[in-house]
């Protein structure tokens, strides 16, 4: 198999391919499920042709924590508190939260 230039040639540029543009399908969530399906045959193909199925294996398992529903729901979460976070701080038009700046500082004790 290894053999066949062609074949070498095509699974060298599918491989970069893949790796440079999952990424992006992990990112967008209409794509996530192609993502996922594509790490999945990558990974099945690296089991299968190079004998590395612990590997394999492993990653399969990782590849679906992306199909998982509530992945989704904490990612969405998230990004939720993400901009609740960002709206208050324009709102306040400083850096910190006024909470944060009136609490007291304990003083370190020498004892």
């Amino acid at each position: 198999m290894y053999n066949n230039d062609l074949l070498v040639y095509f699974g060298a540029y599918a491989t970069v391919i893949f790796l440079v543009y999952f990424p992006m399908g992990v990112v967008v969530g209409s794509l996530r499920p192609w993502a996922a399906a594509a790490s999945i045959g990558f990974h099945v193909s690296i089991g299968l042709f190079m004998g590395l199925t612990g590997f394999a294996l492993t990653m399969i398992a990782c590849d679906l924590v992306f199909l998982s529903p509530e992945l989704s729901r904490a990612l969405q979460a998230a990004r939720k508190l993400s901009t609740r976070r960002k709206e208050k701080t324009a709102a306040d038009g400083t850096g910190s939260s006024a909470a944060h700046d009136s609490e007291p500082v304990a003083a370190a004790s020498a004892d």
